[in-house]
């Protein structure tokens, strides 16, 4: 993978490859990347506790103390270390954040949800999944479960989908912030990342991160990396980018807002998730990144620990889906006709 840091918090990432273990010699595959830091903490404790021959009670107990276990349940957590050298299955490695509980709610509700997402495809628009489940839901004497709670379905569908989806072949530039909180200077962020996704396979092919909210990530970045991994007999794609002004569409060739109007944007296409990582697609329901580090043994990252996390994600998210065209393809140009 080619990883290029450029001023300030600004990173490139391109040619996303398999997931990849922890730098180091800790697979961290499995663990909450803000629980990383701690989670590191506590694999050198227990390194250096199973090195040791036939430790006594006392030495038990202060390692027990520093990693913050008692006694009982450290000596069961180096026992599971020694044998699978598993970090998910430290505890600390998850969040266990209590979630308000739902109203109970009728499976047969549900299952009607899921029938009208698998009948109109995880890309259709919330408004026509909604219509149709109310209706459903009516014909059979259903109580319909809630616009949030369909809405939710919905997305975490789009987010486990691995087929190619209904739509044109095209690369689509689209941002999103990640959730997570990232250390700016003398400030807490949330990754702003701009996309490039291949469709309808839905492959990222290309990524670019700030943590600057007056600096975007650059469309210009973007599509020199896409040319530079573009075939000259490729499959012909356009480029849309539906968030961007007109001058930047045009300083990067894609097409005009009207010829890709009612095409899908990039929540509708990856919905809440890439690989593990929560995706937020509306800005102004972004918390602020400090307030992710609140939870126990949760820390604020540095910028290669985020950077690392969004490389796994995003290979994560490419392993599921289908890989790009066979030969690769070509940047088309916003007026070249289509096949």
């Amino acid at each position: 993978m080619e990883l290029q840091v450029s001023s300030g918090a600004d990173l490139r990432l391109t040619g996303f490859g398999p997931a990849s273990e922890e730098r180091g010699d800790v697979d961290l595959t499995g663990v909450d990347p803000t629980r990383w830091p701690e989670i590191r903490r506590r694999v050198a404790i227990l390194d250096e506790y199973v090195r040791i021959r036939r430790p006594s009670r006392a030495v038990r107990q202060d390692f027990a103390k520093r990693i913050g276990l008692q006694d009982s349940q450290f000596m069961y957590v180096a026992r599971a270390w020694r044998i699978s050298r598993d970090a998910s299955l430290i505890p600390g490695a998850r969040s266990r954040t209590r979630r308000p509980k739902r109203r109970r709610l009728d499976d047969n509700a549900l299952t009607v949800v899921s029938e009208v997402i698998s009948d109109l495809g995880p890309i259709a628009r919330r408004k026509d999944v909604l219509a149709e489940v109310a209706s459903r839901c009516a014909r059979e004497g259903l109580v319909k479960p809630s616009a949030s709670t369909v809405a939710n379905i919905l997305a975490s569908s789009r987010a486990v989908e691995t087929a190619p989806v209904a739509t044109r072949a095209e690369i689509l530039i689209d941002e999103c912030t990640i959730k997570l909180p990232v250390a700016c200077g003398n400030a807490v962020a949330m990754p702003r990342l701009m996309l490039a996704l291949i469709l309808p396979e839905r492959h990222i092919a290309a990524a670019e991160l700030t943590l600057h909210e007056d600096r975007p990530p650059s469309p210009n970045a973007i599509f020199d990396t896409l040319k530079r991994m573009s075939e000259d007999d490729g499959t012909p794609l356009k480029i849309r980018a539906p968030h961007l002004s007109k001058q930047s569409r045009k300083a990067i060739g894609a097409i005009s807002r009207d010829a890709g109007r009612g095409l899908p944007t990039l929540g509708r296409l990856l919905g809440n998730r890439i690989g593990d990582l929560v995706l937020i697609h509306q800005s102004s329901k972004a918390r602020p990144g400090a307030l992710l580090a609140n939870g126990r043994h949760a820390s604020v990252l540095g910028i290669e620990d985020a950077t690392k996390a969004i490389e796994n994600a995003i290979a994560l998210h490419n392993e599921r889906v289908p890989p790009m065209p066979v030969g690769g393809y070509r940047i088309a140009s916003a007026h070249e006709p289509r096949n």
